[in-house]
């Protein structure tokens, strides 16, 4: 939300004063970076706990049709 609200801030001053505009522009885009690094992250750590539940799965249906 905030690098949100950064980025258009930015955008305002890079019309009035252009270095202050730049600044704010590239941390809020540093800000929104680091937002989505960490939801990948939780998105890779999921993705991996879904893909071993779903072995385990597999393992214990093909142990039941036995």
């Amino acid at each position: 939300m905030g690098g949100c609200g950064g980025f258009i801030t930015g955008m305002y001053l890079l019309a009035t004063s252009p270095l202050p505009g730049v600044v704010v522009v590239l941390a809020s885009m540093a800000l929104l970076l680091s937002s989505v690094v960490k939801l990948s992250e939780a998105q890779e750590v999921w993705y991996k706990a879904d893909a071993s539940r779903e072995r385990f799965s597999r393992v214990r249906a093909e142990c039941s049709d036995s």
